[in-house]
């Protein structure tokens, strides 16, 4: 790397990074065009040669559908259901309007059919247990 010093703190956010493009099957191409920036714009940070401004971050975030803290290792009292859903929410966004359409209406049906299923349940559950006084 010559006379660059190089942040143990960018390496480690580039190792993330690339870990999670090869998680979703991406090449650094791939995640250069979804994020909109150079494939040695990728390469680079990955390598954690180079700092990268808030807009490139919240690009690959986007691209890759994944919680920006997670990427930048912060620690937080956030929950695992948290993460999935900021996620998924990151993977929606990605998505064309027409498409983010028909994934809310499957969604809807989806919970409404499960919250359905659950009172269901609950109902069922109640009425076999013996009622002593």
């Amino acid at each position: 790397m010559g006379n660059r010093a190089v942040s143990q703190e960018l390496i480690m956010l580039g190792n993330r990074i690339r870990e999670y493009r090869k998680e979703r099957g991406f090449s650094q191409e791939i995640l250069a065009e979804k994020s909109g920036v150079s494939t040695n714009t990728i390469s680079r940070i990955e390598g954690g040669q180079m700092a990268m401004s808030v807009e490139i971050l919240q690009r690959i975030v986007k691209a890759l559908g994944v919680d920006a803290n997670v990427l930048l290792g912060v620690s937080t009292d956030v929950n695992e259901t948290n993460i999935w859903v900021s996620a998924f929410s990151c993977r929606v966004q990605a998505l064309k309007e027409n498409e983010q359409e028909i994934l809310k209406h499957t969604m809807n049906a989806l919970i409404e059919s499960m919250e359905k299923n659950r009172l269901k349940i609950s109902t069922d559950r109640s009425s076999q247990v013996p009622h002593t006084r």
